[in-house]
């Protein structure tokens, strides 16, 4: 078992160590036992982050929320006053609320550079695809199907695994709505790729797709 220990002011590192005890004693040794989080890594085990509303607003992965505005708003602390549901508006309790704050803000404090911003979109992107594939698995299809789906999808699928959301969510804007991608799902997706993305463009959005 591995203990992670978080500085909670600003989401900082302080070091990992390989037992509770041994963490507390040097938090304590630091003066700074009050002020940090304790996270346990749970061997292969692949997080996901899920939580993708507050209040009917979209900050699946947002960095901004993560990192300030669920820590300033407070959320944690007045949970049963908010409405928290995932990408598919099912309730999020706040036990799971709670591990995506620390979670989600953790790895968002550990971005460096654009190099890293791309690298954050492909580590999303690709639990984007795992979220799309268990709601097509959740799905009970009458006139299309998931192999139709995902050849209708491929180009966008393989946008999102290399974190290049601006150009997928233009792709899936140009798709005919079908059974399974409605006007709502598609319009959902392109909401949640616009929320996760941590790139810092050097060009607007308006003259990104121009050749």
């Amino acid at each position: 078992m591995i203990i992670y220990v978080i500085n909670k002011t600003n989401m900082g590192y302080v070091g990992q160590f390989y037992s509770i005890a041994e963490a507390t004693s040097y938090c304590l040794g630091a003066g700074i036992s009050s002020n940090v989080i304790y996270m346990e890594e749970i061997p292969a085990m692949k997080y996901i982050s899920r939580v993708t509303y507050v209040d009917g607003v979209c900050i699946y992965n947002n960095k901004t929320y993560w990192e300030t505005t669920a820590w300033t708003d407070k959320v944690l602390d007045n949970f049963d006053s908010h409405t928290v549901t995932d990408w598919m508006t099912l309730s999020v309790d706040k036990a799971r609320f709670k591990e995506e704050l620390y979670s989600n803000s953790t790895r968002i404090n550990q971005i460096y550079g654009i190099a890293g911003e791309i690298n954050y979109n492909i580590t999303v992107g690709n639990e984007f695809v795992a979220l799309f594939r268990e709601e097509c698995v959740r799905t009970d299809f009458k006139n299309t199907s998931p192999l139709a789906i995902g050849i209708k999808l491929e180009s966008v699928i393989s946008l999102v695994q290399t974190g290049s959301f601006r150009e997928a969510k233009s792709v899936l804007k140009s798709l005919a709505t079908d059974e399974f991608l409605t006007t709502e799902r598609i319009a959902k997706y392109i909401a949640m790729m616009e929320s996760a993305d941590a790139i810092d463009y050097a060009t607007s959005e308006e003259y990104y797709y121009e050749a």
